[in-house]
């Protein structure tokens, strides 16, 4: 068999090479190996690597895995010290603001009832309810509903049609 080194076959490589023509024709299509036309040289150089680990696409690029590291801890500097500059709240410090806010709303909104109703038992009861309803639908459930989650994600919720 003639095989042309400048530029070998598939076939020629798996004879070279000592396996199928079929696995070179996977490692084309990862990327591992050369396409058609590049010499015997850059094949077997190709497939030096692959066999001695230096090409394992699931291995570490050590240098990316350095500049990774790197940014992530360059960004959490960052964050740091616009916390302690106060341009930027913790999720906690601002969930803990968000909740007092809604308490003090649905306490300014409970007191409704009683301030417009001047004694009308019948209409402090109506307009209690209208706003308990609104509270209701306003309700961290039906919010977490409303985005897909949930505190048990688990859990489909029951009543989609809302």
């Amino acid at each position: 068999m003639d095989i042309d080194l400048n530029e070998p076959t598939r076939p020629h490589l798996a004879a070279l090479l000592g396996c199928s023509s079929r696995w070179i024709g996977e490692l084309r299509s990862k990327g591992d190996l050369p396409a058609d036309g590049a010499s015997w040289a850059e094949n077997l150089e190709a497939y030096v690597n692959i066999k001695i680990g230096r090409h394992d696409p699931d291995s570490l690029d050590l240098e990316s895995e350095r500049a990774r590291l790197a940014k992530e801890q360059a960004d959490g500097k960052a964050m740091d010290n616009a916390e302690r500059r106060k341009e930027l709240a913790s999720r906690t410090d601002m969930i803990a603001a968000g909740a007092g806010v809604i308490i003090m709303a649905v306490s300014r909104l409970q007191q409704i009832g009683a301030q417009v109703a001047q004694g009308d038992t019948k209409l402090r009861k109506r307009i209690e309810t209208a706003i308990n309803d609104v509270l209701t639908d306003l309700s961290m459930t039906r919010i977490e509903e409303a985005v897909g989650g949930g505190l048990d994600d688990e859990e489909a919720p029951e009543d989609e049609g809302d």
